[in-house]
């Protein structure tokens, strides 16, 4: 999923930059969040670099707002585990069919990283409400 465009016309503060850019990469966020009850390898690519988005936006912003830095922290977790959980998808996709037991550990560690990240990602959640 490519990022979506932020308008910044009529932004006259720092404050009002932000707000606009944490907003969309946000929504981004959540649009793609699904993807960790799907658990698509592709789904979670893209929800991987979603977040990859916004904490970047969020480290960018935090000298100025030092409470984005946690949340920022939280997200790299999360990309984490789903990198891990990605890098367990690509050898599975080239791995050869004779390599049964080789197959069935990877799998289990790819869900293994994919059950962290959802639950880093409910963690996330139940503690911005």
């Amino acid at each position: 999923m490519k990022p979506r465009r932020i308008d910044l016309r009529g932004a006259r503060k720092v404050a009002d930059v932000v707000e606009r850019v944490l907003r969309v990469r946000h929504e981004e966020v959540l649009a793609l969040a699904v993807a960790l009850e799907s658990r698509e390898p592709q789904a979670l690519h893209d929800f991987r670099i979603a977040c990859k988005r916004l904490r970047y936006a969020l480290e960018r912003f935090s000298h100025r707002y030092r409470e984005l830095e946690l949340l920022a922290q939280k997200l790299a977790a999360i990309q984490d585990a789903l990198g891990e959980s990605h890098d367990r998808d690509v050898l599975l996709a080239v791995l050869p069919p004779t390599m049964p037991e080789t197959e069935r550990r990877l799998g289990v560690e790819r869900e293994e990283f994919v059950a962290r990240a959802a639950e880093l990602w409910k963690n996330i959640t139940v503690d911005s409400r």
